[in-house]
């Protein structure tokens, strides 16, 4: 009776016991489990720093090589990806872009000084002789007859660069004759000289050809009409001209209604001689400048208005790009005194009008003639282009 009473004595023991080291190895569970969620494992550079030295190693990918640009000189793309270059700089002499080998031009602006470190070549004394002579490279002269809105015609003469090209946008150069000439005055009309006849044409193949500034067309104008009523040589200029030019020829001028005029006006200059420059000063500085921001004044001027009208309220916002006036020193003095007056006053109460920024005053050795002329559109093309 009482070794069966042990028997059962013992094994409700074991049974605890056993109970009791189950309890013990859930608690011991769930506490690894819990230390387990907080777990976090150490950075991939940290476990593989912790490997051992002779752990084999498996190498990052190789980057791909960087694409270089191999620009093709005859048009400025990359043969490889077909961007254009930038033509970020070009050689002082040449004018070739330094990247690519393209051919560019100088751009001197009224200042001057090109962004290659070249200067304008300017010129104080009538133009050398391959001035005047048949460039290697020929231009084209020719004239135009157009119609206004009042069934009235127009002849205007036209000079093109002997490598015009409807990829290349030009640069819009309208010019007024003086008294007694006409338009192709400014273009392959033979003006007699005290060195023979010349014709302006053939200065600027030779600006083209020495890539003196930015692509430019010239077109002559008659002023016939411009001195009875100045609105007609703003109807002639703004409605028939530009327009015509804009439809026809390869410019900044993206279509032929006036927004699209007024957009391309830092493309577009209008100069004159002699009567020709009055009617610039009186016309085109006057009632065009919202489509021309260039302008250039040879040996006459046209004090009545201009400064008013340049301080205009309507014409303030109308920065003026370039402004050029040049005389002959042999000229009239009564002429020279003049345009040295309107010019002190222009720039000293225009206030966007600054001399040497945005404004030149030149003087030229020759007289009241196309010797001083061909000078004087030489250096404002350089200047304005």
């Amino acid at each position: 009776m009482h070794a069966k009473r042990k028997e059962r004595f013992d094994t409700k023991k074991g049974i605890l016991r056993k109970t009791a080291v189950g309890l013990l190895l859930l608690l011991l569970a769930a506490a690894l489990l819990a230390c387990g969620m907080g777990y976090t494992p150490p950075p991939r550079e940290a476990a593989q720093t912790a490997q051992p030295a002779d752990a084999p190693h498996t190498p990052e990918p190789a980057a791909a090589p960087a694409h270089v640009h191999d620009y093709d000189p005859a048009t400025g793309l990359c043969r490889g990806c077909g961007e254009s270059c930038p033509h970020e700089a070009h050689d002082p002499d040449t004018a070739c872009c330094l990247r690519c080998g393209l051919q560019r031009w100088h751009a001197f602006g009224a200042d001057g000084l090109c962004a290659c470190g070249r200067e304008a070549p300017l010129t104080d004394t009538v133009l050398p002789d391959p001035y005047f002579e048949p460039a290697e490279h020929e231009g084209r002269c020719f004239q135009e007859t157009l119609t206004d809105a009042a069934g009235r015609e127009h002849t205007i003469a036209v000079w093109l660069p002997w490598d015009y090209s409807e990829e290349t946008r030009y640069n819009v150069v309208l010019l007024i004759h003086g008294d007694g000439g006409s338009c192709d005055d400014w273009t392959d009309k033979e003006e007699g000289t005290s060195r023979g006849p010349i014709q302006v044409y053939r200065v600027y193949d030779r600006i083209a050809e020495e890539h003196l500034c930015a692509p430019f067309l010239v077109v002559g104008l008659n002023n016939r009409g411009m001195g009875d009523d100045p609105a007609f040589g703003e109807m002639l200029i703004e409605d028939v001209v530009l327009p015509h030019l804009a439809r026809s020829y390869s410019t900044w001028m993206e279509g032929d209604d006036h927004e699209q005029l007024e957009a391309a006006r830092e493309h577009i200059a209008i100069g004159g001689l002699s009567r020709g420059s009055v009617f610039t000063y009186y016309i085109a500085m006057q009632r065009c400048l919202d489509v021309s921001a260039n302008f250039c004044c040879f040996s006459n001027s046209y004090p009545g208005g201009v400064i008013r009208a340049l301080n205009a309220e309507e014409a303030l916002s109308l920065d003026i790009r370039c402004y050029v006036a040049e005389i002959g020193l042999r000229d009239v003095e009564e002429y020279n005194q003049d345009n040295r007056a309107l010019y002190s006053a222009i720039c000293s109460q225009v206030e966007r009008i600054r001399d040497g920024e945005n404004a030149r005053f030149l003087e030229i050795d020759e007289g009241h003639n196309f010797l001083m002329w061909t000078a004087a559109v030489y250096n404002a093309l350089l200047l304005m282009f």
